[in-house]
């Protein structure tokens, strides 16, 4: 039994993409900065630096959307999450 059909009490893990790359998440929502993170481990917004941040799949009939810094939103199984960064000069 994988961890996400797990029918008894306890974590629900759930597997979500972020930039096409597969992620096992155990939380019940996940953060603007979490999927930053994911994305682009241990690389830091510079200033200047301005990170977009899209949903699909999500709850509520397809649930697409975006997230803002400091937001979150309710995971779903095989929901997909895709990180633009784009730099100001």
């Amino acid at each position: 039994m994988s961890p996400g059909n797990n029918p008894g009490h306890g974590e629900h893990t759930v597997t979500i993409f972020v930039n096409t790359r597969e992620f096992q998440w155990d939380k019940k929502e996940i953060s603007y900065e979490e999927v930053y993170n994911l994305a682009f481990p241990n690389e830091p917004l510079n200033d200047g630096d301005v990170a977009r941040i899209e949903y699909s799949r999500g709850h509520n009939g397809g649930g697409a959307g975006s997230l803002q810094p400091g937001g979150t939103v309710k995971v779903k199984e095989n929901m997909v999450f895709d990180v633009y960064v784009t730099v100001r000069s």
